[in-house]
C-alpha cells in the first residue's frame, strides 16, 4: 500500500518536471540517564531546571532545544537563492539554521537550497522516492495532502507540546491549512497575498495615480507605452505566475460563488463561461501592452530583477517578494489591488490571501529530537522577530518586535489584509499538485494565445479525469 501511495506521488512529480511545488528537551533527554553515572555539574543543572519548572518558569527556546547532547546528522532543504543578495528571506532562513548548528557543536546540518520553481520538483521527485530532507520546506492545503496521505511527513504535535513557547505563537489559521484527519504536519513561515507592486516614482514622474477601475488600469498601459516604459513585469516560464493575474480577474468578473464551488469544493465547472470570460479578458489585457514581451520565455525570478533595477512600472507579484523589493526600491515602492472591473460582480477589496512557506520533519528522520529543535528554534519568537524586522509579512502572531523597523510597504500590506472583505486562496493550492498544475498551465496557454474556450474545456476534462 505504501509503495503503491509513493508511486501516486512520483507521478505528480513527473508532471511537475513536465511544466518546470519523539525528541524532547534538555530535561527530557538528561531524565533518561541514571543519576549515578551522571558529573555533578550535570545533577546541578538538573536539580536548577527542576526547581525552574517548578517555580513556573518556562525555558526559552534556545535554552530547551537540545543543548550540546545534541549530535549526529540533520538534512535541511528550502528553496531560496544564496546567491541573490535581495534574496532576505533565504538570507534569514541561513542565518537562523548557522545559529542553531552553532548552539550544538556536536551536531551536523547539511544544508541546501534550490532556487526558482525548481524546488518543487526536486522536493517532490525526494519525497516520492521515500528520501525526504529531515526538516524541509512544503506547501499547505492541496499541495500537502497527498504527502501526508503518503506517509511522507511526521505530525508535530509532539514538538509543539514539547516547545510551549513556539506553540504559544502559533497562528490557528495558518496550522490549519497544514492539519489533516485532526493532525498538524506543517508550520507556515508567511501570511502572503498576491498584488500589483508598482513604482511610485515612475508613476509620479508620468502623472499617474493608482487605477481604481480596469478601464483606467488600461489607459495608464497606453500611457506608459506611449513613453517607451514597459508597464508591467511577469515571468512565465514556470507557469504558475501567470494564474495570478487570471484569478484577480475572475473574482472581479464572478464574485466568489463560483470560485468557492469549483476550486474549493471540487464541482468540475471549468468549461462554465465564467471561466472562459475571464480567459477573454486576460488575453485581452495581454494585448493591451501590459506585460513585458518576453513574458512566457523568463522566469519570474528575472522578472523581478528587472522591477527592480527600475525596468518596469509595476510587477505582478506576492508578498514575500516585498522584503526584496524595499530593499532595492525604498521608500518608491508601493502596491494596489487589481482595479474593479464595470458591470464585475467581484470587489477590489477582495484579496488573494493565504499561508504559505511551511515547514515540515520527515517521519523517516533518524534525528528526531534535533529535527524538532531546529523546527522550533526558525519558530521562536526570537527568530520570528528577527525575521519580521526585515520586512516579511509573518505567519505566527504575539510576536513583539521593533517596528519601527518595519518599512511602510509592509505595513501597509498587512493593513490590506486585515481590511479584506474576503479571502481567496490562490487556486493552485486547494486544487493540488494535479489540477492545480493543469490550471497554471491552462492560463499559461491562454496568455501566449491558446482560444480561451478549448483550454478551458480540456482543463474540464482533465478535472473530471482527476477527481472521478
Amino acid at each position: 500500500m505504501m509503495k503503491k501511495k509513493i508511486a501516486a506521488i512520483l507521478t505528480c512529480a513527473m508532471v511537475l518536471a513536465g511544466i518546470a511545488g519523539c525528541g524532547n528537551s534538555a530535561g527530557g533527554a538528561q531524565s533518561d540517564v541514571p543519576a549515578d553515572s551522571k558529573t555533578e555539574d550535570e545533577q546541578e543543572t538538573e536539580t536548577e531546571n527542576k526547581e525552574s519548572a517548578d517555580s513556573g518558569e518556562t525555558a526559552s527556546v534556545s535554552e530547551a532545544s537540545g543543548g550540546d547532547e545534541l549530535s549526529g546528522t540533520l538534512v535541511f532543504w528550502s528553496g531560496g537563492d544564496l546567491s541573490n543578495e535581495t534574496d532576505l528571506t533565504t538570507k534569514w532562513i541561513k542565518e537562523t539554521v548557522d545559529m542553531f548548528a552553532e548552539m550544538h557543536p556536536n551536531l551536523k546540518v547539511e544544508q541546501t537550497y534550490v532556487p526558482g520553481g525548481d524546488y518543487l520538483t526536486k522536493i517532490t521527485t525526494e519525497i516520492a522516492a521515500d528520501n525526504a530532507p529531515d526538516v524541509f520546506q512544503t506547501w499547505l492545503s492541496g499541495r500537502l495532502e497527498p504527502f501526508v496521505t503518503a506517509g511522507q511527513v511526521m505530525p508535530i504535535e509532539h514538538m509543539l507540546e514539547s516547545y510551549p513557547e513556539t506553540a504559544a505563537i502559533m497562528n490557528e489559521k495558518g496550522l490549519n491549512l497544514g492539519t489533516f484527519d485532526g493532525k498538524k504536519y506543517a508550520i507556515p513561515l508567511v501570511a502572503s497575498g498576491e498584488m500589483v507592486f508598482y513604482n511610485k516614482k515612475v508613476f509620479e514622474e508620468n502623472g499617474i495615480n493608482v487605477p481604481a477601475t480596469y478601464d483606467e488600469l488600461l489607459e495608464i498601459v497606453e500611457t506608459l507605452k506611449g513613453k517607451g516604459i514597459t508597464p508591467c513585469n511577469l515571468g512565465i516560464s514556470d507557469p504558475w505566475p501567470g494564474t495570478i493575474p487570471y484569478m484577480m480577474i475572475f473574482n472581479r468578473l464572478n464574485g466568489n460563488d463560483l470560485y468557492e464551488s469549483v476550486v474549493l469544493n471540487k464541482e468540475a465547472d471549468f468549461a462554465n463561461e465564467g471561466f472562459v470570460n475571464a480567459g477573454n479578458k486576460l488575453q485581452e489585457l495581454v494585448n493591451s501592452g501590459m506585460f513585458i514581451e518576453t513574458i512566457a520565455a523568463i522566469s519570474q525570478e528575472e522578472a523581478q530583477q528587472k522591477f527592480m533595477a527600475g525596468e518596469s512600472a509595476m510587477i505582478i507579484d506576492g508578498s514575500w517578494a516585498a522584503p526584496n523589493y524595499i530593499a532595492a526600491l525604498g521608500d518608491d515602492v508601493g502596491v494596489f489591488n487589481f482595479p474593479e472591473i464595470e458591470g464585475g460582480k467581484g470587489s477590489a477589496d477582495d484579496w488573494l490571501m493565504n499561508f504559505d512557506n511551511a515547514y515540515a520533519i520527515s517521519p523517516k528522520t533518524q534525528n528526531v529530537e534535533a529535527a524538532e529543535a531546529l523546527l522550533a528554534f526558525m519558530f521562536s519568537e526570537e527568530r520570528q522577530a528577527a525575521y519580521a524586522e526585515t520586512g516579511a509579512i509573518i505567519a505566527c502572531r504575539n510576536v513583539n518586535y521593533d517596528k519601527s523597523k518595519v518599512p511602510a510597504l509592509t505595513r501597509d500590506i498587512s493593513e490590506a489584509f486585515e481590511s479584506a472583505a474576503y479571502s481567496i486562496i490562490p487556486w493552485d493550492n486547494p486544487l493540488g499538485t494535479d489540477v492545480g498544475a493543469e490550471l497554471n498551465n491552462t492560463t499559461r496557454a491562454v496568455i501566449t494565445g491558446e482560444d480561451p474556450q478549448e483550454a478551458f474545456e480540456a482543463l474540464q476534462d482533465y478535472a473530471l479525469d482527476a477527481w472521478e
